[in-house]
């Protein structure tokens, strides 16, 4: 009976705030070279390895004629002609056709399947009820003069296929020419290094307090009270235990000489 009664104690013995406490305390010196070397190791691969990519972004707005726009929101209210209106220029611009007259533009150095890779067009309404005539053209390349090269063929292309593929009422106009990048736009090293940091923290930490439950040496005077319900009359101190390392009886000689 008084061994159900321990296995139980065992069983509900729980870890106290302070005990937690003195785990990390214990383990902190490791999550932090863990954070460290995890950080070093992202910050080195980020930086060195993965090639940067620099972006470029051309604006552009679709302005109809005052007939066609009266005729169009007779058939549509405004936020539905808008909403169609854009999304319809970006999907005739996203087409194999624009992008073989980009290449053509670009003296062919690119083809249009690596175009299709390097530029994509989005709407640039995010909240559906505030639509706007607005939408982007992005360009993505290696280096930055590329990515501005690219933007403004882009902007010189786009009206011309626009308007052979649409009537005399519509019109692509540019609103914002497209600037060379200052900074890359991938990766994104230093946020890449924080989370790589923080996760092998993070790690270190789970590792330091599973291995602290999978430990089941007693460490404590009053665990061992609650296992065993027997109070503790005295403890031994822990001096260091080089001290007490005695291997042979010459360590053994120098310990009691020391005394």
């Amino acid at each position: 009976m008084d061994n159900y009664k321990n296995e139980d104690k065992k069983d509900s013995y729980e870890i106290s705030l302070v005990e937690i406490f003195k785990i990390f305390k214990r383990g902190l010196w490791k999550m932090l070279l863990a954070a460290f070397v995890f950080g070093l190791i992202a910050f080195t691969y980020f930086n060195y390895f993965v090639p940067k990519t620099y972006t470029a972004r051309v604006k552009l707005y679709v302005e109809t004629s005052a007939a066609a726009k009266e005729n169009s929101y007779n058939a549509l209210s405004s936020y539905n002609y808008a909403t169609a209106l854009v999304n319809t220029y970006v999907e005739m611009l996203s087409t194999n056709n624009f992008y073989t007259k980009l290449s053509e533009n670009l003296d062919e150095k690119y083809t249009a399947k690596e175009l299709n890779r390097i530029v994509a067009f989005k709407n640039e309404s995010s909240d559906q009820d505030n639509q706007t005539e607005v939408f982007s053209a992005i360009i993505t390349a290696n280096s930055p003069t590329e990515a501005k090269v690219i933007a403004d063929s882009v902007a010189d292309t786009a009206p011309g296929v626009i308007s052979s593929l649409k009537n005399d009422d519509t019109e692509l106009k540019i609103v914002d020419n497209a600037t060379v990048p200052t900074e890359p736009s991938s990766p994104k090293v230093l946020r890449n290094t924080a989370l790589a940091a923080a996760a092998g923290f993070i790690l270190m930490l789970i590792y330091v307090f599973i291995r602290e439950l999978m430990d089941n040496k007693i460490k404590y005077s009053a665990e061992l009270t609650q296992i065993n319900d027997i109070p503790v009359l005295s403890a031994v101190p822990d001096f260091g235990s080089e001290r007490f390392i005695l291997s042979n009886s010459t360590e053994i000689d120098v310990a009691e000489s020391e005394e």
